[in-house]
Formats: structure tokens, C-alpha cells, sequence
């Protein structure tokens, strides 16, 4: 297994550990309900969330509120901090929530996906 490769399968195992709420210790409140993460994952995609998790004094769980941002573009959002992949909902494209998924990874600090990123429609 390449370096490359062995990073893919830790990210792939994390992202499924996340789906599943394993070890998972951040909790990201959205305005229609929450997913767990794990904070060690989220501070290192995002100089933002570094910062707020750093403030949040809980050692065992931590809670990251994301006011006016819906449960649906959360899970893209971690999503791509999982795996660097934007995974776009057929649905969400003909709205404007597109533009709700970029603003909050812009407001997260998030490199933006370039060339090289994959945009994947789930039909």
C-alpha cells in the first residue's frame, strides 16, 4: 500500500467510524438536528473549528453550534472534511443550497475544492 493509499483507507475508515458515531467526540448542532464527529478530524481541516474547539473547556465532548445551517449541508460539509470529495444531492441543485454548502466550507477556512477535486451528483 502506496503512503497515498494508506491515507485514503485511515480517512475512509474515520469517515465510516463518523457515520456510525464511533469514538466520535464533537457534537455539530445545526438548526434542524446534530451529527457527531471527531475533533481531532475537524481541527485539522479547519484553522476555525480548531479555534473553537479549543475554547470549548469540555475534555470528554465538545459542541460546535452552526446557526442557520441545515442538517443536510453539515453532513456534505463533513463529507468533504472526511474525504476532500464534495457529494452534492441531485435535490440541492436545482436550489440554492450550493451556494449554502460553499459559504459555510468559506466560513470554515476550508481550501476550496480546485481542478482536482471530485464533484460528485448523488442522483
Amino acid at each position: 500500500m502506496t503512503t497515498s493509499g494508506y491515507a485514503v483507507t485511515v480517512m475512509h475508515n474515520l469517515l465510516e467510524f463518523q457515520k456510525a458515531g464511533y469514538l466520535c467526540d464533537t457534537v455539530i448542532v445545526a438548526d434542524d438536528g446534530h451529527l457527531k464527529a471527531h475533533s481531532a478530524v475537524l481541527a485539522a481541516a479547519s484553522s476555525p473549528l480548531k479555534t473553537a474547539l479549543k475554547v470549548d473547556g469540555s475534555p470528554l465532548e465538545h459542541t460546535v453550534l452552526m446557526s442557520g445551517v441545515r442538517l443536510h449541508v453539515v453532513n456534505i460539509v463533513l463529507h468533504f472534511i472526511y474525504t476532500g470529495d464534495i457529494v452534492i444531492p441531485n435535490d440541492c441543485v436545482a436550489s440554492d443550497e450550493v451556494t449554502e454548502i460553499f459559504a459555510v466550507l468559506h466560513e470554515l477556512g476550508l481550501e476550496l475544492p480546485s481542478a482536482d477535486r471530485r464533484y460528485l451528483l448523488r442522483l
